[in-house]
């Protein structure tokens, strides 16, 4: 019998958040294995594509580029998935639904409500996101003058973002190239940092790079033996031009530093610039060298590199705030306290509105919080991650990611009435008893029956009338990048 065709619209195979994200999805819906599954691969903003050599090598990912849509499709898909900002979704399946990493912030604009609205069902990665969209109210002005609240009306369900555990765990093994890029670096303590450097000025940038890099110099400044900080970053492309650019803000935030203590030794700052596999990024988590993981960030959506950081079992410190609570058990993990303040206008754009907010860490209690992660480096605070690290291991894997999110494809996604060919017999030439000279004429194969799908309909109307709806994927194409071999840069080392 055939399947429900399923069309994945999503930004899979970029260098993005996004990107991984709808490749794990894309990877549970073949495991789900009720779909004629479909891969439409978009990109994301400036993003550059990944290279797919790990893909081709793996059993699901190279059925997944089997999936990409290459031609047109002749009729109306059931459902359709589409993995981005709500104002884009689109409806062209049966049954439609929206997964959002949603909002790093506690305002969506009022297109995105209107954008959720237009699903059957939406799914974002965190409570967080969930309690914004929900909770946001606006009043729509429709063009004969009247108003109406546009508030969001349709279901929505929390699926968070799982982590390969067969990959992403606690390990004592070694990764050469990581050995390598560790012999640059002689300090044995370091912070590590992980995520996108986005654009624009240190107070537009929702990582917060440049503040955690100026608390981190004006905290171990003129300090013996101090800890050293790696800066796992690049902006949208991996290219030698964005190392400078990450580079030379680096520099422009330890010029400010500099300027203000002139006689301090600064400790030093690294910047690890270019692709690092899936195992190469556990071993980077894993490295003696790492021991702790830090984060300013004003908010994010779920913040899984944050997830993936907490399976090595060592000290995580984030903002108590946004998408990575989810995953965080207060019980165990650290947090950076400070307080929600307006978006700045620097980095107000088509996602962040004016009246938004962020989470902005108090930067002098942050100062005090890492020097005493520095000082106080013991057996006592380990034991608490690694209970951390054990509770997120079963609970936020890929296998808990199927169970929670088959299950809802299951409770929204009606059942459909698929077109079938019907094969009708051949019949064969008979004698009538008696009458040897009466033969049937040979009957021709009429071929094949099929049932005709109404449009926008589940099942065949009752008077056998129906229009065949074609639909039109737009056919795309992959292109692999070469890779980047990643190196690491010292930044601020002072004599």
């Amino acid at each position: 019998m055939s399947k429900p065709i399923c069309i994945l619209q999503s930004p899979i195979w970029t260098r993005s958040g996004y990107g991984d994200w709808a490749l794990s999805v894309a990877k549970s819906l073949l495991r789900y294995g009720k779909f004629d599954l479909r891969l439409a691969a978009t990109v994301w903003g400036a993003c550059s594509r990944k290279n797919l050599e790990a893909e081709i090598a793996d059993a699901e990912g190279k059925e997944l580029l089997n999936r990409v849509i290459k031609e047109n499709i002749s009729r109306q898909p059931e459902v359709f998935i589409q993995m981005t900002i709500p104002n884009e979704y689109a409806t062209p399946a049966k049954f439609n639904i929206g997964m959002t990493a949603g909002i790093e912030t506690t305002v969506p604009k009022a297109e995105w409500i209107e954008g959720l609205n237009r699903m059957n069902v939406n799914f974002v990665t965190s409570q967080h996101a969930k309690d914004v969209f929900v909770g946001a109210n606006y009043t729509k002005k429709n063009p004969n003058g009247t108003t109406e609240p546009l508030k969001i009306n349709k279901p929505m369900d929390v699926l968070f973002w799982g982590a390969d555990t067969r990959i992403y765990k606690k390990t004592p093994d070694k990764v050469e190239s990581l050995e390598e890029i560790f012999k640059a670096v002689p300090e044995s303590f370091c912070f590590l940092f992980v995520g996108q450097w986005t654009a624009g000025n240190i107070r537009a940038d929702r990582k917060a790079i440049g503040w955690l890099i100026k608390t981190f110099l004006e905290t171990f400044a003129d300090t013996d033996n101090p800890p050293a900080l790696i800066l796992k970053t690049s902006g949208a492309q991996l290219c030698i031009m964005d190392k400078y650019d990450c580079l030379n803000k680096i520099n422009d935030v330890t010029g400010i530093v500099k300027t203000a203590k002139p006689n301090s030794k600064l400790p030093n700052v690294y910047l690890l610039h270019g692709e690092l596999s899936d195992v190469e990024m556990n071993a980077l988590y894993n490295h003696e060298k790492i021991k702790a993981h830090v984060s300013f960030t004003h908010g994010e959506g779920f913040g899984h590199p944050l997830l993936l950081a907490s399976l090595s079992g060592k000290p995580i410190i984030t903002p108590r705030w946004s998408g990575h609570i989810d995953f965080l058990n207060p019980a165990y993990a650290t947090f950076f306290d400070g307080k929600l303040v307006p978006v700045p206008n620097e980095a107000v754009n088509e996602w962040f509105v004016k009246e938004a907010q962020w989470f902005d860490v108090d930067y002098e209690a942050a100062g005090r919080l890492l020097k005493k992660i520095f000082s106080n480096y013991d057996d006592k605070l380990l034991a608490k991650y690694e209970k951390l690290r054990t509770e997120n291991m079963e609970k936020f894997s890929l296998e808990a990611m199927d169970k929670a999110f088959h299950p809802l494809m299951e409770k929204y996604i009606p059942k459909f009435a698929i077109e079938e060919e019907i094969k009708l017999p051949k019949l064969k030439r008979i004698s009538l008893p008696g009458n040897p000279q009466s033969i049937l004429e040979p009957i021709k194969d009429m071929g094949t029956a099929s049932i005709v799908m109404p449009a926008g309909g589940c099942a065949p109307q009752k008077d056998g009338k129906g229009t065949t709806v074609e639909t039109t994927i737009a056919k795309g194409s992959m292109v692999e990048p070469a890779k980047e071999h990643p190196d690491i840069c010292p930044t601020s080392r002072t004599s």
